[in-house]
């Protein structure tokens, strides 16, 4: 993992505790806070899904120049 995905992964879980947290301490009913809180997950859930998707999709695309560069190297050579 590089440095810059661990720096987003760890963004992102200090974004969702934080915003955890702030549900679980405010003055509201056990019902409202537990929706709050599956809204929270269902929505990290899916970013997570999207980031995970995207970096497929930057790996494929390097691989590909990667391996353009490597057949060009090769005829050059």
């Amino acid at each position: 993992m590089s440095r810059l995905s661990k720096g987003l992964a760890l963004f992102v879980g200090g974004a969702i505790v934080g915003a955890a947290a702030a549900l679980l301490l405010t003055p509201k009913k056990g019902e409202e806070v537990r929706q709050e809180l599956a809204d929270l997950a269902a929505e990290a859930k899916k970013r997570a899904h999207q980031y995970c998707e995207q970096v497929k999709q930057d790996l494929a695309d390097a691989n590909a120049t990667a391996e353009a560069q490597a057949e060009k190297t090769k005829k050059e050579a």
